[in-house]
């Protein structure tokens, strides 16, 4: 008799410790306080136009959120883009084709599962200097590089989700990315809905993602996207993420695009 009243508690011991493993892969995951969640991707973006051919990217990032207190993180961010001759786009910004982001993430929590998030970051791409440049200081840039190659934005986002049973989170977002750097000031519009589920040891999302730019030409791009993450454990997944553009308007008349990535989270 005692021996079945041990595996009992047992049984209930693992199914309480399960129960309370974190969902890692979740948009809407911050880290605890001190702890960081690490994702490490291997991105292939490739897009066909119907005058200049098909472009690619190859991209390698490092993404870290760092807990800070309750339901706050640090965001830091990098980025390499590799320069495949007759094959990647070439046109990279510095030596190691890096780009890097500076941020923060909030959560706000209702007792009913609703979750806010709102987020905040500085992003540069080629960083000769991590403030405005004048003119002058451009035209200096242009003669000893050839052209000046320089992009910076502020980040803001907001995401919104509520978590159900049975692992089910429908939630959506809004991301604006400021150019703080040209003088067309061009504005970057994401919107995006979906459903992220916790199945097990795994992991599913899809939804749709609208991109809209206020540029001469006020360029607009629909995207269907999926994820999925397989939990090597409580602390580790790894996984992958397709996009594909279907519908839109740009001035270079796009044929299609989409993006395909391999990717690996540690919390730690």
């Amino acid at each position: 008799m005692n021996k079945y009243l041990l595996s009992a508690v047992a049984a209930l011991a693992l199914t309480a410790t399960g129960a309370q493993a974190e969902d890692i892969a979740s948009e809407l995951y911050l880290p605890s306080d001190l702890e960081t969640l690490s994702a490490t991707s291997l991105r292939y973006e490739r897009t066909k136009t119907k005058h200049d051919g098909a472009k690619e990217d190859f991209i390698l990032r490092e993404e870290a959120l760092i807990g800070i207190g309750e339901e706050s993180a640090a965001l830091v961010n990098i980025g390499n883009r590799f320069n495949f001759k007759y094959l990647t786009n070439e046109d990279y910004n510095n030596d190691l084709n890096l780009d890097y982001e500076l941020g923060i993430r909030k959560n706000l929590r209702s007792t009913d599962g609703l979750v806010l998030q709102l987020g905040a970051s500085y992003y540069t791409y080629n960083p000769r200097s991590w403030y405005g440049r004048s003119g002058e200081a451009k035209a200096k840039i242009r003669e000893a590089y050839g052209n000046t190659r320089w992009y910076k934005e502020l980040r803001g986002e907001v995401k919104l989700g509520y978590e159900l049973e049975n692992g089910l989170l429908p939630y959506a977002s809004l991301e604006l990315d400021g150019n703080i750097d040209d003088a067309d000031r061009n504005l970057y519009y994401t919107a995006f809905a979906g459903v992220h589920k916790l199945e097990n040891s795994f992991s599913f999302d899809a939804g749709l993602r609208y991109e809209f730019e206020t540029s001469d030409n006020n360029d607009e791009n629909w995207y269907m996207q999926g994820a999925a993450d397989y939990f090597i454990n409580d602390t580790m997944t790894v996984g992958g993420y397709v996009d594909y553009r279907f519908a839109g308007s740009t001035d270079l008349k796009v044929d299609y695009g989409y993006t395909t990535e391999l990717r690996f989270k540690i919390l730690f």
